[in-house]
């Protein structure tokens, strides 16, 4: 409920005031002087203070100079009475700072209206405040959280490098200056993990990745890395790419080729749907490209030694395929790089703006699907 303090020295006009105010549901304390105006003020911390300009004492005009001047009440809307002898008094009130002014006279509604304008205002200020706190405090927590990975990525590879000083050390293989990097990921992972039994569950992965694999080597992918409930596959151009046909394109094909092929998977799916009542398999498919490096990790824990790829292009790519938006079941999302290299060969559906929670910039996609037969 909204509190008023009203300060005015003639007893009809105060007792006025305080029954309209109160009609409309505001806590009204009323007061005959400026001096205890501004000690209720200063004790009550109202949400709206109505002063006449002339009274005894502590005028109207002194004590908005005292509101304005605290810094604890600075900001509360101040609403001056006044009478058609005072309208010189009225414009150097407005300089000192008023937020607005009812003529005497008044009428009920105008002094009702003009205090629920002053009313809503001061709350949408405090929203604003809000969200501004909330805003700084949300980029504080994601700088500090962005600090605890990197200390936490730099403290593992030093134990890797001191565990395995030798054969067990990472290094770069090759590098692509330019490759296109498809991932892949069943959307509605969490939901089948939770409802299905670790065993259904491991079997519907085996037969995503074995889907996977197939089906991105069949376009001539240079590395498949299973992560999770989801794949990253690299394709780049070289002496030992399979074909001649340029890396994009051959992802392209591939991300396409992929979300049909999922589709296998429900078949496997209706044995077990019937026992959870569950959705469909859908498959999120995103391509971006860039630079990427290959890390050769050598005989870590004692297995085969294997190429991983990394880097920003490999980042942006997983964030992209875990944050765009599938509608339909052909479609696919790729990035503006990787969009100027398959022009052509794809029919663009939409292209917007994406925010990730690692960039700075959102990234500019566009989701496409299939060229129609």
């Amino acid at each position: 409920m909204t509190l008023i303090v009203v300060a005015e020295d003639d007893p009809g006009t105060l007792k006025l005031l305080t029954v309209v105010l109160e009609k409309k549901g505001h806590d009204v304390v009323a007061v005959s002087d400026g001096a205890t105006a501004w000690e209720s003020v200063q004790q009550l911390r109202p949400d709206v203070i109505v002063s006449d300009i002339d009274m005894p004492g502590l005028s109207g005009l002194e004590l908005l100079e005292r509101v304005r001047a605290h810094p604890a009440c600075a900001l509360t809307p101040f609403i001056f009475l006044t009478s058609l002898q005072e309208r010189r008094d009225m414009r150097h009130g407005m300089s000192l700072g008023a937020d607005d002014y009812i003529a005497k006279p008044f009428r009920a509604r105008e002094l009702a209206e003009a205090v629920m304008a002053q009313v809503n205002k001061n709350n949408m200020r405090a929203q604003s405040q809000d969200m501004h706190v909330q805003s700084a405090l949300s980029g504080a927590l994601q700088a500090q959280a962005r600090e605890l990975s990197d200390t936490y990525e730099e403290r593992l590879a030093r134990a890797l490098n001191e565990q395995w000083p030798g054969g067990g050390a990472a290094r770069q293989a090759n590098f692509h200056e330019q490759a296109t990097v498809l991932s892949a990921g069943l959307v509605n992972h969490a939901l089948w993990n939770n409802a299905l039994s670790a065993q259904d569950m491991a079997q519907l992965l085996k037969r995503f990745y074995d889907s996977c694999g197939d089906t991105v080597f069949l376009f001539g992918a240079h590395s498949l890395q299973f992560l999770g409930d989801g794949v990253v596959a690299v394709f780049a151009d070289g002496p030992d790419a399979p074909t001649t046909s340029p890396h994009g394109l051959r992802a392209a094909k591939a991300a396409l080729a992929l979300r049909k092929a999922v589709s296998g998977l429900n078949s496997f799916v209706q044995t077990l749907a019937p026992r959870h009542g569950l959705e469909s398999v859908e498959l999120g498919v995103a391509l971006h490209g860039g630079p990427v490096a290959m890390m050769r990790l050598d005989g870590l824990l004692g297995g085969a030694a294997q190429s991983v790829p990394v880097g920003e292009t490999v980042m942006d790519a997983v964030a992209l395929q875990k944050h765009a938006q599938y509608p339909g079941r052909t479609g696919i999302t790729v990035s503006a790089h990787v969009l100027r290299s398959i022009t052509g060969a794809v029919h663009p559906v939409r292209r917007y703006l994406l925010a990730l929670p690692h960039r700075v910039d959102p990234m500019d996609v566009c989701l496409v699907e299939p060229l129609p037969n």
